[in-house]
């Protein structure tokens, strides 16, 4: 059984700060202040996250590089208006989704090094069946991470219409791929 999902964010960064993300280490579970918590408040918050310890000597550069290669993925990061923007749609195979979702988020934290402002920017990651930002049912989120300039968090329940709004240009990028896709 395979299922569908989108890790999306908008970090803002100078264009400098996203080249030096790029190739800088995709660091550990421990980057983010409360790993435990990935599931916390949202649609499977009785599960417990099991993370890798191993720290990854993988790059934003190498991970993307992987999946162009994967014919399961679909793939828009970008420096856009002043910030990171990514919006990584995963097909997961049963039992072997948690690993890649991970990594992504491990990946998407990492940026907190390089942000340029002291406001709080936010990865999402949610299930998905139709490759579209989580608008008409916030529920299907799984994990909402918080990524200040020096921290990322996982945090629990919030309103998601601004985070949603923020999104909507990577979004619409993504759908332009899709549909190139499939062409």
């Amino acid at each position: 059984m395979s299922y569908t999902f989108i890790t999306a964010a908008r970090i803002t960064m100078s264009r400098e700060g996203f080249d030096t993300w790029m190739d800088a280490p995709v660091p550990p579970a421990s980057r983010i202040e409360n790993p435990s918590a990935m599931f916390a408040g949202w649609w499977w918050s009785d599960r417990t996250p099991q993370w890798s310890t191993d720290a990854d000597a993988e790059t934003p550069r190498s991970v993307l590089a992987e999946r162009a290669d994967d014919p399961q993925t679909l793939t828009v990061l970008r420096h856009h208006d002043g910030a990171l923007e990514a919006y990584l749609w995963t097909v997961g195979h049963s039992g072997f989704w948690e690993p890649p979702a991970q990594q992504l988020l491990l990946m998407l934290a990492g940026a907190a090094a390089v942000k340029t402002d002291d406001t709080e920017d936010h990865v999402l990651f949610w299930e998905d069946a139709a490759g579209t930002l989580p608008t008409r049912d916030e529920s299907a989120l799984i994990s909402l991470l918080a990524v200040g300039r020096d921290s990322a968090r996982f945090v629990g329940r919030r309103p998601l219409a601004d985070l949603l709004t923020r999104l909507a240009p990577v979004e619409e990028a993504f759908a332009e791929l899709a549909e190139s896709h499939d062409d």
